[in-house]
């Protein structure tokens, strides 16, 4: 009887030991290769490192050491590799905010504007800053040739990289590990163009737009041949430089010479896409194609400071207006700054809003200004009643959560699902006048068909079997164990563009319809004749 207790202890210590090393083995090390310029993209890029550390996996980021201070201090569980990158990472970043800022006082339409930031973004240097800044992440330039080799030796299960960084690709197949892409920007158009399947989603559905353009969802005949050109011209184009045969020549060194950086995105296993359906538009998508849109919407809100929470009780039953424009906040001109500003002091609401530099003129007294905003503990917080925003995808998808309706100032065509879906309203940030302005914000505050819309979208949204974040999670997980998951690809990815229209099926059934149809003209004409001439014979005999 003594022994028993001793006995029932040592089983509990083997219990747990089992556990712990169950735990260990399932804990795998993962790989994240982010774009160095897009603070957007690399908070959801962070946000699934970190539910994967959660989950007790080992996240390593591969970063310029211009830029890797501020990563690291941002997430102190991640490990970070290294490279000297000559400042390229840095000079990405700048040239993001010379495009944006452009873009703001261009008077281009869309496709004009597209095409603009392709060209510049073309003639950045002799070589693009993207290309470079991938050169010197694979030791190119020998300074830190040996990151590959410690990467390599660490034997990592997964490749996590940006859908705009072609160099993910390549790292991922010297690596020969599974590549994981993430578009932050739900760049799908893009993507299946190029890599999974040319449907023509452009024509053959009524209520689709391409991403660039601000069609309304419904289009007219001219508005689906504009929106059809718009495609095929901002697609081919974007292929040329995309996969540029600078990238070529990195793979070729890098991975085989009988790929190229077309055939290496082709092979991705998986594709994380933020986006919804409940704000996006139902289309054919393949298996390895999955949606998590709102990764960041859902996680827990986070009480506010004690002047923030006091700022927004005072506000009262009009509430708050949260303001925010991303990283146009950074190149806004001070005359836009101060229409805007006299605009919300003529409001009874309060507002909130995130900005840079020098307090504007006819700022009034119901304004806050913040270099920084708690974003998604405002969109949750009751008194919030608007969100004024540029729709970027976090920001856009908070607010559904949260079910607070939109003035939208987009650089892309998000808000055509916006307003498409009654969820607010859109206004051009580059003509927009005072008036515009305050008559769209009391049109969002007063009709209750915002919010009531804003709060129906909200429910489905959240109606979930799992979390945008779960899905995320369970998808690269299951890459993992299995090794990657080609059965999921399409086989279009290989075909040549005329084998997938069945363009040389149609040319060879035309072929043979011709044939038969020629021979059958000849034939009735050859009996035409003989019939013709045995009766002109026979006139001639009487």
């Amino acid at each position: 009887m003594e022994g028993r207790p001793k006995l029932h202890c040592s089983i509990l210590i083997l219990v747990i030991l089992c556990l712990m090393l169950n735990r260990k083995s399932s804990a795998e090390k993962v790989l994240m290769v982010p774009r160095p310029q897009y603070d957007s993209h690399w908070m959801v890029e962070a946000s699934i490192g970190q539910a994967l550390v959660d989950r007790g996996h080992t996240v390593t980021v591969v970063v310029g050491e211009d830029i890797v201070a501020k990563l690291r201090a941002e997430r102190p569980d991640f490990t970070f590799e290294t490279f000297q990158d000559d400042g390229v990472g840095s000079h990405l970043r700048e040239f993001q905010d010379y495009l944006f800022g452009k873009a703001e006082t261009s008077t281009l339409s869309a496709y004009e504007e597209v095409m603009r930031l392709i060209k510049q973004a073309s003639k950045q240097t002799e070589k693009t800053w993207d290309w470079k800044y991938c050169e010197h992440l694979l030791g190119e330039d020998e300074k830190d040739s040996d990151l590959m080799g410690r990467l390599k030796t660490a034997q990592y299960g997964v490749v996590i990289s940006d859908s705009l960084l072609r160099c993910g690709h390549i790292v991922a197949a010297n690596l020969g590990i599974p590549n994981v892409v993430n578009s932050p920007g739900g760049g799908k158009f893009i993507d299946n163009w190029l890599l999974v399947y040319r449907y023509l989603w452009h024509t053959y559905r009524q209520k689709n737009h391409h991403l660039l353009t601000k069609q309304e969802f419904v289009m007219t005949f001219l508005q689906r041949v504009e929106n059809a050109c718009f495609y095929f011209g901002s697609a081919t184009i974007f292929k040329s430089w995309s996969f540029s045969t600078e990238y070529d020549d990195l793979v070729h060194k890098y991975v085989s010479e009988k790929e190229t950086i077309h055939s290496l995105r082709s092979h991705t296993d998986l594709w994380l896409y933020n986006t919804d359906t409940v704000l996006g538009f139902s289309g054919p998508s393949m298996p390895n194609m999955v949606q998590v849109g709102g990764l960041m919407a859902d996680r827990p809100v986070v009480p506010l400071s004690v002047d923030m929470e006091d700022f927004m009780q005072s506000s009262g039953d009009d509430g708050v207006i949260v303001v925010s424009f991303g990283s146009m906040v950074h190149t806004m001109s001070t005359e836009r700054k101060e229409m805007f500003a006299a605009v919300f002091a003529q409001l009874r609401q309060k507002v909130v809003w995130r900005y840079a530099g020098e307090k504007p003129v006819g700022l009034g007294n119901n304004t806050k200004l913040m270099s920084w905003l708690p974003q998604k503990d405002l969109l949750a917080h009751p008194k919030t009643r608007a969100f004024v925003t540029h729709v970027g995808k976090n920001g856009m998808y908070e607010a559904l959560y949260h079910g607070v309706p939109m003035v939208c100032f987009p650089l892309f065509g998000n808000a055509a699902r916006v307003v498409d879906r009654g969820l607010g309203v859109s206004l051009d940030f580059r003509t927009v006048t005072s008036d515009q302005l305050y008559h769209a914000l009391l049109r969002v505050l007063t009709n209750n068909s915002y919010h009531e819309t804003a709060a129906r979208l909200s429910r489905l949204h959240r109606d979930q079997p799992q979390s945008p974040m779960e899905r995320a999670v369970w998808w690269i997980e299951h890459v993992i164990k299995h090794g990657g998951l080609p059965h999921l690809r399409a086989r279009a990815v290989e075909l040549p563009w005329y084998q997938y229209y069945l363009l040389d099926v149609a040319a060879f059934l035309l072929g043979i319809c011709s044939a038969v149809l020629g021979t059958l003209w000849y034939s009735c004409s050859f009996v035409c004749r003989k019939v013709c001439c045995k009766r002109g014979g026979k006139l001639k005999s009487q």
